[in-house]
């Protein structure tokens, strides 16, 4: 758990809602995401819905994707977890995240979906991403779930989520004029 946390954190350390939350000095900011990324791990293997999809070269850790299932709420005990990652990032930073999680999770369907919670790769493993949202789906289409997630990759990340599948549903605007968008995968047809 502790490397998926690590890889989860520096996916994130430079990304578009870190940088809407506030400034930290970069070793605080790697300490906050990785606790945040460590108690997230944690509540994925404990929530009865949670499924943690990694993708390794030999040994090492290249890539992870944490999806939920049918479930809309973090349980009160998340949050117990995430406090730690909350003390390292600050009362500012808290304050900008919890506002901006809470604008997104108004975006989020209300029909059952599996949520593509967060996905992090190494820079140098050019295709985990792919290999892991492809796995996701299989997941998804196995529970006979459509999928939604959010991304604030840019515009090549949507052209191939896109190509997988996926559709545009909306877009959040963040305070740095980033966007985050919002995405719909409809589940298959039974035959």
């Amino acid at each position: 758990m502790w490397a998926g946390a690590r890889l989860l954190a520096r996916a994130y350390e430079d990304g578009a809602i870190w940088a809407a939350a506030g400034s930290l000095p970069r070793w605080r900011r790697n300490a906050a995401l990785t606790a945040l990324y460590l108690a997230e791990l944690v509540i994925a293997q404990l929530m009865s819905s949670g499924i943690t999809l990694a993708a390794y070269r030999g040994d090492r850790l290249d890539g992870i994707l944490v999806l939920y299932g049918d479930e809309r709420t973090t349980p009160w005990w998340g949050w117990a977890l995430r406090a730690g990652a909350c003390l390292l990032a600050g009362p500012r930073a808290v304050a900008h995240a919890v506002r901006i999680s809470n604008a997104l999770d108004r975006l989020r369907p209300r029909s059952p979906h599996v949520w593509f919670a967060v996905l992090g790769r190494r820079t140098d493993s050019v295709g985990v991403g792919y290999v892991l949202i492809r796995a996701g789906q299989a997941r998804a289409e196995a529970l006979g779930l459509p999928g939604y997630l959010e991304t604030s990759a840019g515009p090549e990340q949507v052209q191939i989520n896109e190509m997988l599948g996926w559709t545009s549903v909306d877009e959040y605007v963040l305070s740095t004029g980033s966007r985050i968008r919002t995405m719909w995968r409809d589940a298959p047809a039974r035959s």
